[in-house]
């Protein structure tokens, strides 16, 4: 049976708590983990800060003294590896030249960031419909996949067509799988598939010989 973080909190076993945007091992990584514990049982629409807190091993002040509603714990959550995973696919893009190249580092970023935090990556994965479109101006990797696209098109990589489109289909070859990891249908890590991912998004963009 999982160790829940309350049970932790009791034993005396902060330090193992693993924070989110919060150092690891404080109230706030107590908060993060609970929550995200929460959300996985699919208790997160029914759920309640006392519940969090309870979850966290913490009283309601406590949590209220970092968060101030439970939408706010958890879009916390989904926009920092939201971010995080927009950041890693505009640096893919950067630091690689060919689509084909640029489409491993992305496929490389998901598996990476999927394997670093299996937890945080399925919350994202499997809420995405409750919190985007997100503000304007910050990273976001479908917008950071899609320039990586449109640029491919522009210097005539790949075939003209729909930017948005094309790169809903390649980020579909990695998605999916994953969404099958989180039903239990395929086994992980994410990166034992890395190589099959990356065949799977270039056959997508179809690079021009």
């Amino acid at each position: 049976m999982a160790v829940t973080a309350r049970e932790r909190a009791l034993s005396g076993e902060d330090e193992a708590v693993r924070g989110v945007t919060a150092l690891d091992g404080t109230t706030k990584a107590k908060i993060e983990r609970a929550a995200l514990a929460v959300f996985a049982r699919g208790e997160m629409d029914k759920a309640t800060t006392r519940a969090i807190a309870a979850e966290a091993g913490i009283s309601e002040g406590a949590l209220y003294r970092h968060y101030k509603s439970k939408n706010d714990i958890f879009t916390d959550l989904f926009f920092s590896i939201h971010g995080e995973l927009g950041r890693l696919i505009e640096k893919a893009s950067e630091e690689n030249e060919s689509v084909s190249d640029r489409a491993a580092a992305l496929v490389r970023a998901y598996c990476r960031t999927a394997d670093n935090d299996w937890q945080l990556f399925a919350f994202h994965l499997l809420s995405m419909h409750r919190f985007l479109p997100g503000p304007q101006g910050e990273p976001d990797p479908v917008a950071a996949a899609e320039a990586i696209t449109r640029d491919a098109m522009g210097k005539g990589e790949i075939a003209p067509g729909d930017p948005i489109l094309v790169t809903g289909m390649a980020l579909g070859a990695v998605l999916q799988p994953a969404l099958h990891m989180a039903y239990g249908r395929l086994t992980g890590p994410l990166s034992a598939h890395e190589e099959d991912l990356v065949r799977a998004v270039i056959a997508v963009l179809d690079p021009v010989a």
